[in-house]
């Protein structure tokens, strides 16, 4: 059974979203990673409210980053992305996913965003602890 999260843009992403309307700069979410920064430390079972302010992923180095397994459009405004925890990735605990985003056209010659990489979401949830035999599926929807 998937692990079902609801991500928030990040200020960054909302960002890129509007100057892709305005500027034809288009990106694509093609990467995500997991950490452990999403819980209350007080209260494991409650996530956090996400900071949309956030430029890298909350709780320092990714304990796993990866492609993103597939995409598809829930709704004309939520975008859902599935990510695969294999077996031995990130084993112990997590509680956010953290949803990257790549510049891969741009009209403008020589522009220096292309291949930009940019923390799109970030999703929180209660403290989930994995062993090295789960395989963890997250559908991951972002809702504007």
């Amino acid at each position: 059974m998937a692990l079902t999260i609801i991500a928030s843009p990040t200020d960054v992403g909302r960002q890129r979203l509007a100057q892709q309307l305005i500027s034809g700069k288009s990106f694509i979410i093609n990467s995500f990673s997991v950490n452990s920064a999403g819980h209350d430390p007080g209260n494991p079972t409650l996530a956090l409210t996400p900071d949309t302010s956030a430029v890298s992923c909350p709780g320092g180095a990714p304990l796993y980053m990866a492609p993103i397994a597939s995409s598809t459009l829930v709704s004309a405004f939520c975008p859902q992305f599935e990510c695969i925890l294999p077996e031995t990735a990130a084993v112990g605990s997590i509680s956010n996913i953290c949803l990257f985003g790549q510049v891969v056209y741009s009209p403008i010659p020589n522009d220096p965003d292309l291949g930009l990489v940019f923390l799109f979401g970030i999703g929180n949830f209660p403290l989930r602890v994995k062993t090295g035999a789960d395989i963890l599926n997250m559908l991951v929807s972002v809702q504007f």
